[in-house]
């Protein structure tokens, strides 16, 4: 389980992503990859491990006008891993 989201900012960074400063205090709409990433995969089991570097990548790949409105399934379709 990843229970922090310092604990995602390196695979956040590998993957392209804008990642605060302080990545324990941040405003979502300032940081909206790192929020998904967060919220899809803080505080869960994961399946495999680097689970977390490849969901990095596909949240990464979300162009940024459809980060604010995508959708759990569609995040999925995109090839998500999510047990």
């Amino acid at each position: 389980m990843i229970a922090f989201p310092a604990m995602l900012v390196g695979a956040a960074k590998r993957a392209g992503m804008d990642v605060p400063e302080d990545p324990e205090n941040f405003k979502p709409e300032d940081y909206p990859h790192f929020d998904v990433f967060c919220v899809v995969q803080l505080e869960r089991p994961v399946l495999y491990w680097g689970e977390h570097w490849d969901n990095a990548e596909v949240i990464a790949g979300v162009e940024e006008n459809e980060i604010r409105t995508i959708t759990f399934d569609e995040l999925i379709e995109r090839g998500l891993v999510y047990p």
